[in-house]
């Protein structure tokens, strides 16, 4: 005898018309604001006292109007309150200067004990003052990420050391000396190069893909790829994602009826960045497809999938590469039930999850 064919999807006690309405005004308001959130790299205190670097500093001949290593030392040590700058450190920090066309960059690559930890690109047009800034500035986050928030660096001893005696002013020349002018052909000293009160931003455009394992989306914990593009400006992103997570299957108790249930989404993630740290709003929509098994007549039918949520990760960047860790959790805005033959099989949680892996690429240049 045929048994029924299954009505899969019905849907939940959510109105989707006014789910999808919100999400459209949310997704919209997420691409004009920034997220304002930040994050505090919280660092265990060393014994050992504050944070050093050894500092490579190379600036070709043709930049020579740009800030010497002296005065670059002397910008970051502003930055910090403290010189932070110890030949043979275990942490390295090479600052490249270069120049294409009418744009300067900056090259800021950090080494932990001979491994890569990270690399920042600087890129102006403003000339080599606004060029330093910016790169005194990653090199000053990368020592000490609590400079960004204009927070002190490292507690004051409780003993502070006198300070040295001033070394005696040299005699002053006599008048006809001072006002003689350089003979010819003497090399002048060097001229401070002209400062810019704007600060250097880092921007950059990126690819990437990865994996996640999903609790809550489908029956079980459920795998699926991503792919998207974003991009970087400074302390914040905007990035958008295709996700999938594959097939996965619920049965009806002692028969052979299931149902099995996907998902193709978008996403839409504006982040806030600090360092190597990310924080991320997540506006996800798309379709929930649930198809039946082992009853004669199987259909398939689809739901609408609307959900908000917060992503966090912590890159670990090699050259153009990065390789970040990702956790994320969502709230749907609708719910769904699944039936077969009028027995409800599978209901969608509230709240889901997510771990993932994910490889970016920096196509910017």
């Amino acid at each position: 005898m045929c048994r029924p064919a299954p009505f899969l999807v019905q849907s939940g006690p959510n109105l989707r018309v006014l789910a999808c309405a919100w999400l459209g005004r949310a997704a919209r308001a997420a691409l004009a604001l920034s997220l304002p959130l930040v994050l505090i790299d919280a660092r265990p205190a060393r014994a050992a006292g504050p944070e050093v670097a050894e500092l490579e500093y190379d600036r070709p001949a043709e930049l020579s109007g740009c800030p010497d290593e002296e005065t670059f030392r002397r910008a970051v040590t502003d930055r910090l309150g403290r010189d932070p700058f110890v030949r043979g450190a275990s942490r390295k920090i090479r600052v490249l200067l270069t120049q294409t066309g009418a744009t300067l960059t900056a090259l800021v690559r950090v080494e932990e004990a001979g491994r890569a930890r990270g690399e920042r690109r600087i890129e102006t047009r403003s000339g080599c003052g606004e060029l330093a800034s910016g790169a005194a500035l990653a090199v000053s986050i990368a020592i000490d990420p609590l400079v960004a928030l204009g927070l002190p660096a490292q507690p004051e001893p409780a003993h502070p050391e006198p300070a040295p005696k001033p070394a005696p002013k040299p005699a002053s020349k006599p008048a006809s000396e001072r006002s003689k002018p350089p003979a010819e052909g003497a090399e002048r000293p060097p001229q401070p190069a002209p400062s810019s009160g704007a600060e250097g931003t880092i921007s950059r455009a990126f690819m990437r893909g990865g994996v996640r394992a999903w609790a809550g989306v489908a029956p079980e914990i459920s795998a699926g790829p991503s792919v998207g593009v974003g991009y970087q400006h400074g302390l914040g992103s905007l990035a958008l994602d295709g996700i999938a997570v594959l097939p996965r299957t619920e049965s009806v108790a002692d028969t052979r009826r299931a149902v099995a249930v996907a998902l193709l989404a978008a996403q839409l993630s504006p982040c806030a960045h600090l360092a190597d740290l990310r924080a991320c709003a997540l506006f996800t929509s798309g379709a929930m497809f649930a198809r039946g098994e082992g009853v004669d007549d199987p259909r398939t039918g689809t739901s609408y999938f609307a959900s908000v949520g917060l992503g966090l990760g912590y890159s670990f960047f090699t050259g153009r590469f990065a390789l970040t860790p990702i956790i994320e959790a969502s709230a749907r805005l609708t719910t769904t039930q699944l039936t077969l033959d009028n027995d409800l099989v599978w209901s969608t949680p509230r709240v889901f999850g997510s771990l993932g892996l994910e490889m970016s690429y920096d196509v910017s240049r």
